[in-house]
C-alpha cells in the first residue's frame, strides 16, 4: 500500500465516509466487497472517498491537507505531479503555455457623393475578458441561467474543500458573484434544471441518498422535494415541452442504469417511465424541436466503455426507440441543438483516445453524418449555441494537457475555426449563454482549481 500526501485522485467514487480516522478509512477499503483500489482522505474534516478500480481514466491533482492511498497491486502507475492524466496503460503529463491577443477593429464606408449617406459599421472581434471571481473554486458543478438573467452555480468539487453544498449567483450587470443559500446536501456531478415556474431543480450527483432539491429564486432558499426512485450520478436531466423533467441513465454505485424517471413540478412526484434500450452514463440528452429527446453515446460500463448507439424518447408514448448510430462511439462529448433543428456533437473520448471528430444528427432522416473536425481534439469541454447560430466550444483537455483554446462551428459552411483563447486554461468547467448573448465560462480545474470566470463576446 502506498501514500501520496497533498494529492487526491479524481475518479468514480463508491462512497464517502464521514468522521473517520485515516486508519479506519484504510480498513474500510481493505474490507470492502467491491473493487476498491484507492481512497482520498481529508484530514481537515476527517472524511474519505473510496474509489473504484475498474475505471477508464483518472486524474491526480494537488490538494492541501489530503492524502491519496492506493493498493500496491493497482495496475495504474501514479506520480506526484500536480495534475496528471492517467489511463490504465499510460501516464501522460505536460505543461504548456500560450497567450492570446485581442483587438477591436472598426470599418467606415466613405461618402461617394454629396447626396449619399455615410454608414459606419463597427465590428467587435471575439474576445474573452475576465469578470468577477467566484467565492469558491469548484468543478463538476452546474451553471444555470435564471429567468431574471442571473446565473446560479451549485455544488461541485472543491479540491481540499471536498464536496460542496454552497451556491452562488452571478449578476451580469455588476459582474460580481454573491453567495446565496447553501443546498441541503453537498453534491457534485449532479443535474440542474430551470423549471417553467422559475425554480431550479437539483437532482442526483455524488451525494447523500437519492435526494432532490428546489431553489426558490424569490426567497433565495432551498428546500427538499421528493427523492428520486434511484440514486444516480453522471445522468442527464431534460425539461420537456410539457414542463415535466426527464432524468435518464447514469451510474448507481458501479451499476450503469437504463432506468428513466419523470418529475412533475405540480405534484413534486417522481415516477418511472420507459427504460433506455442501452444502459449508459456520460452521455448527452437534447430536446429536439419536435419535443422528443435524443440521447447519444456515453459509456455502457466501467470495462466495456464507449457506446455508438442513440435513442429517442417520445413523451406521448413514454417509450424509447433506437435511431441512427453515431459514426464514432464516444463519451465525455457535448451536444448542441442548432437553429436548423439538427444536433451537433463533438469531441469526447473513445478507446482511450481523445476525439476531434464531429457529427450532425438530422431528425428528419434519423441519420448521423460526419462534419468538419475540430482543430484540437478535446473532452470535458463546453459547447454553447450563440445568438448568431454558431457553436462556441471552449477549453477541455487533450493528450497535451488542459486547453485554453476555443473554436467556433459555423452551421452554414459546416467548418470549425479557432477563435480567441480563454484567459485561463480549464476543463470540467461550466458555460452559460447570458440574455445579452455573451457566454459566461466559470470555474473548472487546471493545475489548481479555478475560481475565475470570463466572458466571451463578439463571436
Amino acid at each position: 500500500m502506498s501514500l501520496i500526501k497533498d494529492n487526491i485522485l479524481i475518479g468514480i467514487i463508491s462512497k464517502s465516509l464521514l468522521d473517520l480516522t485515516q486508519d479506519q478509512c484504510i480498513c474500510e477499503m481493505l474490507n470492502s466487497d467491491e473493487s476498491i483500489y484507492a481512497l482520498n482522505y481529508f484530514s481537515t474534516n476527517q472524511t474519505c472517498q473510496l474509489l473504484y478500480s475498474n475505471i477508464t481514466s483518472t486524474i491526480i491533482e494537488f490538494s492541501l491537507n489530503s492524502s491519496l492511498i492506493y493498493m500496491n497491486q493497482s495496475s495504474i502507475s501514479l506520480t506526484t505531479k500536480s495534475t496528471t492524466a492517467l489511463s490504465t496503460t499510460t501516464v501522460t503529463t505536460s505543461t504548456s503555455t500560450s497567450s492570446s491577443t485581442t483587438s477591436l477593429t472598426s470599418s467606415t464606408s466613405s461618402t461617394t457623393s454629396s447626396t449619399s449617406t455615410t454608414t459606419t459599421t463597427t465590428t467587435a472581434e471575439p474576445v474573452w475578458t475576465l469578470t468577477g471571481n467566484l467565492n469558491s473554486a469548484r468543478y463538476y458543478h452546474t451553471s444555470s441561467v435564471l429567468l431574471d438573467g442571473q446565473v446560479l452555480v451549485t455544488g461541485g468539487y472543491g479540491g481540499f474543500g471536498g464536496i460542496l453544498k454552497t451556491a452562488e449567483l452571478y449578476d451580469p450587470s455588476s459582474g460580481m458573484w454573491t453567495l446565496t443559500s447553501s443546498m441541503n446536501y453537498a453534491r457534485y456531478s449532479h443535474e440542474a434544471t430551470v423549471l417553467a415556474n422559475g425554480k431550479v431543480l437539483i437532482t442526483g450527483g455524488q451525494s447523500t441518498g437519492a435526494t432532490a432539491e428546489l431553489y426558490d429564486t424569490l426567497s433565495a432558499s432551498w428546500r427538499l422535494t421528493n427523492t428520486t426512485n434511484i440514486l444516480r450520478r453522471y445522468s442527464t436531466a431534460s425539461l420537456l415541452q410539457n414542463g415535466i423533467v426527464l432524468v435518464n441513465g447514469g451510474l448507481n454505485g458501479s451499476t450503469v442504469l437504463d432506468s428513466t424517471e419523470l418529475y412533475d413540478p405540480s405534484s413534486e412526484i417522481w415516477t418511472f417511465t420507459g427504460s433506455l434500450n442501452t444502459a449508459r452514463y456520460y452521455h448527452t440528452a437534447t430536446v429536439l424541436t419536435n419535443g422528443m429527446i435524443l440521447v447519444s453515446g456515453g459509456s455502457s460500463g466501467v470495462s466495456t466503455a464507449e457506446i455508438d448507439s442513440a435513442e429517442l424518447y417520445n413523451p406521448s408514448t413514454q417509450t424509447w426507440k433506437f435511431t441512427g448510430s453515431l459514426n464514432v462511439a464516444r463519451y465525455y462529448h457535448t451536444a448542441s441543438l442548432l437553429t436548423n433543428g439538427k444536433v451537433l456533437i463533438c469531441g469526447g473520448t473513445s478507446n482511450n483516445s481523445y476525439l476531434d471528430s464531429s457529427e450532425l444528427y438530422d431528425p428528419s432522416t434519423g441519420l448521423w453524418t460526419l462534419t468538419d473536425s475540430l482543430n484540437t481534439a478535446r473532452y470535458y469541454h463546453t459547447a454553447s449555441l450563440l445568438t448568431n447560430g454558431k457553436v462556441l466550444v471552449s477549453g477541455g483537455s487533450d493528450n497535451n494537457g488542459v486547453l485554453n483554446s476555443a473554436e467556433l462551428y459555423d452551421p452554414v459552411s459546416e467548418t470549425w475555426t479557432f477563435t480567441s483563447n480563454l484567459t485561463n486554461k480549464r476543463y470540467l468547467h461550466a458555460a452559460s449563454v447570458l440574455t445579452n448573448g455573451n457566454v459566461l465560462v466559470n470555474a473548472g480545474t487546471d493545475v489548481s482549481n479555478e475560481k475565475t470566470a470570463e466572458l466571451y463576446s463578439g463571436g
